[in-house]
């Protein structure tokens, strides 16, 4: 599963952050912003992160999920969301442009761009 993948990838980046930062606690939230064709559903996406998390340091943080859209830049003029029903497998996605109906490449939408925490630190004693 595509989404799995990525949600390790995100576990092992924000674990090796911690490691690097020498902090030690739980992580209380996670906001991603995540390209739209990299997921199937926001809710599956969180349900996938919260049965990754289990048993580490990310366990029971709540996911804050920014999707950001896949757009169409059509040769009419017109630039806006691709919408829904696109191939998400496909390395090329296309659309059909609302205004000419003209199929157009989908540009964009693709990725994690950025992974913001908090963390509940540990007292050293």
């Amino acid at each position: 599963m595509h989404e799995q993948a990525i949600i390790q990838s995100v576990i092992e980046s924000i674990r090796k952050d911690l490691d690097c930062r020498g902090l030690k606690g739980k992580v209380k939230s996670v906001s991603l912003k995540v390209g739209a064709l990299e997921l199937h559903g926001v809710e599956s996406f969180k349900q996938i992160f919260a049965m990754s998390t289990a048993g580490t340091c990310l366990e029971g943080a709540v996911l804050e999920l920014q999707v950001i859209p896949a757009i169409i830049k059509c040769n009419c003029g017109h630039q806006g969301p691709a919408g829904d029903g696109l191939d998400h497998h496909s390395d090329m996605p296309i659309a059909e442009c609302p205004r000419c109906g003209t199929v157009c490449r989908v540009e964009g939408g693709r990725g994690v761009e950025g992974i913001d925490l908090q963390v509940e630190e540990i007292p050293v004693k």
